[in-house]
């Protein structure tokens, strides 16, 4: 299914009434974009998974959308966000819409690739990792010939991982005979301590088992605890840059 574009961005508002209600909900809970019936829909967060629906904001981020909370609070709690206790569903609602317009332009890929990430998504389910927004593709640069398809994950105590899928084979000539395409594992709850200020990564074979992947991220986290503050920038903002690769825990 192709989905329309910017041409009709603007019939796809979140109201007031879809935040209050996401509120309500609570934890485990996720505002999303149902495009049979063009019209959003509040689901538990596992329903973003395949992406047959497009994720707008999940209850947990909801109270932090304008960015200024310099608590981060994941709940509604935060006193700078929320003066007098009382969230501004209005002001939820205006932003819930700017990320879903900015969202959908992505909404193809989404729906194409996401697919490809849920059985990483339901085996790292079981080490207590749950998937990040709904992922992002990175074109193939410098570093590699082909695209990827990246979904972070994030574990009970904070630790970010991303798992990047590969999309496509090399076909530059000057690329015929290279293996074929890894699944890559990068470290993000390590921060950029790889050469060059980088992510460390670790390389598997693309046809490497979910659960297999799954178990070796839950190792690696025991066995390589972060030595400083998880680094906040994640490949959502710019991209998969060149990484060191780090060998299999």
């Amino acid at each position: 299914m192709e989905h329309t574009g910017i041409g009709t961005r603007t019939h796809r508002r979140v109201k007031a009434g879809h935040a209050r209600a996401l509120a309500n909900y609570g934890p485990g809970w996720a505002i999303m974009w149902d495009d049979p019936n063009d019209q959003p829909v509040i689901v538990p967060t596992e329903r973003g998974d395949d992406g047959t629906l497009l994720e707008i904001c999940t209850y947990e981020d909801m109270f932090t959308l304008d960015g200024h909370c310099s608590t981060q609070e994941d709940a509604r709690t935060c006193g700078a966000c929320m003066p007098g206790g009382q969230p501004d569903f209005q002001a939820i609602a205006a932003d819930m819409t700017d990320i879903l317009g900015d969202y959908y332009l992505s909404r193809d890929d989404i729906a194409a690739y996401m697919p490809l990430t849920l059985p990483y998504t339901r085996a790292l389910r079981a080490y207590g990792y749950q998937r990040h927004s709904q992922g992002s593709r990175y074109p193939a640069d410098h570093t590699r010939a082909h695209d990827i398809y990246g979904q972070e994950y994030r574990s009970s105590e904070g630790h970010i991982v991303e798992v990047h899928v590969p999309l496509t084979p090399a076909t530059d000539p000057a690329h015929g005979d290279a293996p074929a395409p890894p699944l890559t594992i990068r470290w993000i709850y390590l921060g950029r301590i790889a050469p060059g200020g980088m992510y460390p990564v670790t390389d598997l074979r693309a046809d490497t088992p979910p659960a297999d992947v799954a178990e070796l991220i839950a190792a690696h986290v025991n066995t390589h605890p972060p030595t400083a503050a998880p680094d906040a920038t994640t490949g959502g903002a710019g991209g998969p840059e060149s990484t060191a690769t780090s060998a299999p825990a």
